[in-house]
């Protein structure tokens, strides 16, 4: 994909030996095929330049430090950077980047701080804009907040200044790939044997149901396990701000809403989709947002 030649001595630490290390693969690698690749093979080319980036450099790094160096490069050219770690932690359900100092995450319901580092502002600032990408959208001082949602369904939300005072504000929330069962929750204590019974009576009996709740609280897992519930003979239309529900119906149709683009055109909100899905036969509707 590219020719090495060598760039400079051993770097004095870590950090230092990652960026001249990145510099170089960068002057040498074909980003648009390295785009085209399968992420795996994509991974291992970066791996092997990498590590003949570290031999002609005569690197004085120790093995398990140009393995992670060459991690997180990876992680940097393909996916998120220094979030790819915590989008891959199960236990991790919500992601919250406050400016460049500020760092949290919610794991096993406790809210904690992240050993999260960004190098620069610039860094953040670019994570921020390949997010919005990704999902179709863009985020600058034009269009200062995005919601979007990520390839694995991961909803993220990015405040860009001058709305946000100390930098871009990143915030993602992860959803389980599996949701719960109300047998699941009830299991788990979140609910006992007859509030189970009762949520399940009135499912497949055809109630209207509403939930609501604080952020947080378990709304779409709750709605994605009363969802279990519908049967296999009826038709589900889904409309969603951002698709968040994990339906396991087999016959599931699945909309969006789109915000307007760049000329301020071309808008479908919530109640079009429902005024349509209303025309598409459904025997039941799930709406994901009510305001």
């Amino acid at each position: 994909m590219g020719r090495l030649m060598p760039h400079r001595a051993a770097a004095p630490d870590i950090d230092a030996e990652k960026a001249v290390t990145l510099q170089t693969l960068l002057e040498c690698i074909d980003l648009t095929a390295l785009a085209a690749m399968p992420p795996a093979a994509a991974r291992d080319e970066i791996s092997t330049l990498t590590s003949e980036i570290f031999t002609f450099a005569a690197s004085k790094l120790p093995e398990d430090a140009r393995v992670s160096i060459a991690l997180d490069i990876c992680d940097e050219l393909l996916g998120l950077g220094p979030l790819e770690p915590l989008l891959a932690r199960d236990d991790v359900t919500d992601i919250l980047v406050n400016g460049l100092r500020h760092c949290f995450i919610e794991a096993g319901g406790v809210l904690q701080a992240a050993p999260l580092r960004f190098s620069s502002l610039e860094h953040l600032s670019n994570i921020c804009q390949r997010a919005a990408a990704r999902a179709g959208r863009r985020i600058d001082e034009a269009s200062p907040v995005c919601d979007a949602r990520l390839a694995d369904g991961s909803r993220i939300n990015i405040v860009w200044p001058p709305l946000a005072l100390d930098g871009p504000i990143l915030t993602i929330r992860k959803f389980r790939q599996q949701p719960f069962t109300l047998h699941g929750l009830a299991e788990l204590g979140a609910l006992n044997e007859a509030a189970r019974e009762i949520l399940e009576i009135a499912v497949r009996s055809r109630c209207n149901i509403l939930v609501t709740g604080g952020s947080g609280s378990g709304k779409t897992t709750l709605l994605n396990a009363l969802a279990g519930c519908v049967g296999e003979g009826e038709r589900v239309v889904t409309c969603e701000d951002a698709a968040e529900l994990r339906l396991q119906h087999a016959h599931t149709v699945r909309l969006e809403t789109r915000p307007a683009n760049f000329e301020g055109f071309g808008e479908v909100g919530m109640t079009a989709l429902i005024r349509n899905a209303l025309r598409m036969r459904p025997d039941r509707i799930v709406v994901g947002e009510v305001r």
